[in-house]
C-alpha cells in the first residue's frame, strides 16, 4: 500500500502539471510514469489492459512485425516480448525522456509523432497503442496512421480513456477524470471523438461503466466517429429493502 507521503507527492505532482502540451507533460512524468500507470490500472484500466493482452496473446507469432505506437517507457513492449520473444518489434514515442526509460527493450526506438508515423505503408502485422490516443489533438488522424502502416491482413489494437455515457458513471468518475486531464493531458473521448468503424472485422469493448475502452480493427475501413447504442438508464444503488 502507498504511504501517506507517496499520496501527497502524487497529488503535488498532478497539481503542478500544466497540461497544455502533451510532450512536455510526459517529459516531466517520465521518471514516475510507471508508478502512475499502475495506479491507473488499479483504479480504472485493468480490465481493458487484460483484454488487450488477450488480443496480443492470440495474435502474436514468431517473426511478426510489431509496432508499439506511443510506447512510453516500454511497458507494453516488455509484455509483447514476454508473450512472444521472436517478434520484430519497433517502438515510437514523442518524448525522448519516456524513450530513455525503455532502453532495456531490445528493439529499435524512434522519437516521433504517432499522428505522422515515419514508416512506410503496410509494414507491420500488429500495431498496438496503449493509453495514447486520448492525449492527442486528433485521435482519428493517429488511428488512420496506424491503419496506413498496418499490413493488409494485420491487426490494430488500442486502449484509451473514454467518457461514460450514463450520468451516474460520469458523476462517479468525475474526480478521477479531472486528475487524468490535469496531470496527464488525457481527454476522455466521447463517441464523436472515438475512432472506430463497425464492421464484421472490428470490435469495441467498454469497461468500468464506459470509463475505459478497447478497440480492435483490421485494415478494411476508414475510421469515423463511433456510432453506439443509447446507454441503458442508470439508477442509484439501493440503500436496502425493496
Amino acid at each position: 500500500m502507498p504511504s501517506l507521503r507517496d499520496a501527497i507527492d502524487d497529488l503535488e505532482f498532478i497539481a503542478s502539471q500544466e497540461a497544455e502540451d502533451a510532450q512536455d507533460v510526459y517529459d516531466r512524468a517520465a521518471p514516475r510514469y510507471e508508478h502512475f500507470r499502475k495506479i491507473w490500472l488499479r483504479l480504472a484500466g485493468r480490465e481493458a489492459e487484460r483484454s488487450m493482452i488477450e488480443v496480443l496473446r492470440a495474435t502474436l507469432s514468431p517473426g511478426a512485425r510489431v509496432l508499439d505506437a506511443g510506447c512510453g517507457t516500454g511497458v507494453t513492449s516488455r509484455t509483447i516480448l514476454e508473450l512472444e520473444p521472436q517478434v520484430e518489434l519497433s517502438l515510437i514515442d514523442r518524448s525522448d525522456k519516456m524513450l530513455s526509460h525503455a532502453s532495456d527493450v531490445g528493439a529499435p526506438r524512434v522519437q516521433g509523432d504517432v499522428g505522422s508515423l515515419p514508416f512506410g505503408d503496410d509494414g507491420f502485422d500488429l500495431v498496438v497503442s496503449s493509453w495514447v490516443i486520448e492525449t492527442l489533438d486528433d485521435p482519428h488522424r493517429a488511428v488512420q496512421e496506424y491503419l496506413r502502416v498496418l499490413a493488409p491482413e494485420g491487426t490494430l489494437v488500442y486502449t484509451f480513456c473514454s467518457l461514460p455515457r450514463g450520468w451516474f458513471s460520469r458523476a462517479g468518475s468525475f474526480f478521477l477524470r479531472k486528475a487524468v486531464e490535469r496531470g496527464f493531458a488525457g481527454h476522455f473521448l466521447d463517441s464523436e471523438r472515438t475512432p472506430y468503424h463497425d464492421c464484421g472485422a472490428s470490435r469495441l469493448e467498454r469497461f468500468r461503466g464506459g470509463l475505459t475502452s478497447l478497440v480492435v480493427l483490421r485494415k478494411c475501413c476508414t475510421v469515423g466517429p463511433a456510432i453506439l447504442p443509447a446507454p441503458e438508464a442508470e439508477t442509484l444503488p439501493s440503500a436496502g429493502g425493496e
